[in-house]
């Protein structure tokens, strides 16, 4: 196995679905991985504690019971030692307890024959330690493996780093989903409940909510920028110095043969654009709080062309609470092109017409969705088998504060504001109601908007 394919393998490990569900099974694949490449028999490896003052055991080869997870303080043992003075040791059957207390009683039954220890650094910076150890029925390690397992283990600390890192960012990412979710949520019973003036005051304890772990993933993502850059550097190198080499050497062949399968330029691109991607769905992220500032504002929306189901079906589900216990749901959908609007106050519209039919089933009953098209225009109808509206009331059920429900279910605001939207897209809703057998709401839009308002 040649050091790049080594290194290549430890990327791949660093890369694994593992990372969200078993970290710790990622940390034993590595020291598997390790061990085998130096034709070891057991081995550990431990990572340098939050307190920068202890290691932790993460992963282990034949130890005791209860030693993964366990630290060991910097300058005990042979692994407190190594990670304190920064330098790899060596001891082929020579082992000093009297330099390392503790360590020999605890692994007395089944001492090593040979074994190397290496401290993990990046830049001089300790991050960890790690142990291979042969028996003695292997031949001893060499000055030689402890020289060529100093460069691959330099090497391989950057992939370590890696995977805390993404440990590390896999946990603000799911702190920043939690804050998230909490957003939505409380999205959701704002739109419910018709509270617009509220908005203002809720955002601004979301975003403060949310700003921290922003803050940490940010961090994390240069952080991460900055080590992957610098992996990348050490593989250019060894490329250049690989194609500065001349002859048909058996390695050198296999290198040249390992460079083309994984496709190496295609992966460096793969990385960066990674990277990028994920820098991109972090200023979405600020974006959707800046947008729950200004939500109540709507000349600041943006004009696009969407699918008018995929918005119903999205709305529909954010809903599906309020509908569940009232009414059954039945769709009946036309062929609809994609429209030039503005979706997310569409989904406004769709949600108070929505809420609306829930509300006026007494017991239990059936909301319809249609869809359909007519020449440059699309429709959408919500039907409900409620109360019905009377005569009376139909003209004006679109005026503000307007309601004919119990005080404290609604502000009589919900069709006002779809009513302005629906016109700033140059359509127009209509209603058609019969006392005691129900009610639909029909929207027009228009597929192109001729002039935006």
């Amino acid at each position: 196995m040649t050091k790049l394919s080594w290194i290549y393998d430890l990327y791949r490990m660093g890369q694994s679905p593992l990372l969200l569900q078993a970290p710790d099974k990622i940390y034993q694949q590595l020291l598997l991985h390790i061990v085998a490449g130096f034709d070891a028999r057991s081995g550990s490896l431990a990572m340098l504690g939050d307190d920068a003052q202890t290691l932790v055991i993460v992963a282990g080869i034949d130890l005791p019971a209860g030693v993964i997870g366990s630290t060991v303080a910097l300058g005990s043992g042979v692994m407190g030692w190594v990670a304190q003075n920064g330098k790899p040791l060596l001891i082929n059957g020579d082992f000093d307890a009297a330099r390392f207390p503790g360590i020999q009683r605890r692994r007395e039954q089944a001492a090593p024959s040979s074994a190397l220890c290496w401290p993990l650094k990046l830049q001089e910076r300790v991050i960890g330690a790690l142990s291979v150890n042969r028996p003695a029925n292997q031949n001893d390690f060499s000055e030689n493996d402890r020289e060529q397992g100093t460069a691959l283990l330099n090497l391989a600390s950057l992939a370590l780093e890696n995977i805390n890192l993404q440990l590390d960012q896999q946990q603000r990412i799911a702190e920043l989903q939690a804050a998230n979710h909490k957003l939505a949520e409380a999205q959701d019973q704002l739109l419910q409940a018709e509270k617009m003036a509220s908005i203002g005051q809720l955002a601004a304890g979301v975003a403060h909510e949310i700003n921290n772990p922003v803050g940490y993933v940010a961090s994390n993502l240069s952080a991460l920028e900055r080590n992957l850059n610098d992996l990348l550097s050490v593989l250019d190198a060894g490329e250049r110095l690989a194609d500065s080499m001349t002859g048909e050497s058996p390695e050198l062949l296999a290198l040249r043969a390992l460079k083309e399968k994984v496709n190496l330029a295609y992966l460096r691109e793969d990385l960066r654009d990674i990277l990028a991607e994920s820098k991109e769905g972090l200023d979405r992220v600020k974006k959707i709080v800046l947008d729950l500032k200004t939500f109540s504002h709507v000349d600041q929306a943006e004009w696009t062309v969407a699918d008018l189901h995929a918005g119903l079906e999205s709305t529909l589900n954010i809903v599906w609470n309020e509908l569940k216990y009232k009414a059954d749901v039945v769709k009946e959908y036309g062929q609809l092109p994609e429209i030039e609007c503005l979706p997310t106050q569409l989904n406004q519209v769709f949600m108070n017409l929505l809420v609306n039919a829930a509300q006026a089933i007494e017991s239990h009953g059936t909301i319809t969705l249609r869809t359909g098209q007519e020449g440059g225009r699309v429709w959408l109808a919500v039907s409900d088998t409620g109360k019905g509206i009377a005569p009376e009331n139909i003209g004006r059920v679109f005026d503000p504060f307007f309601t004919t429900k119990p005080v404290g279910k609604g502000t009589g605001l919900g069709l006002s504001l779809s009513y302005g939207i629906v016109k700033k897209h140059h359509g127009q809703i209509e209603v058609e109601s019969t006392l005691g057998q129900g009610t639909t709401f029909r929207v027009w839009l228009p597929v192109k908007q001729v002039d935006r308002i």
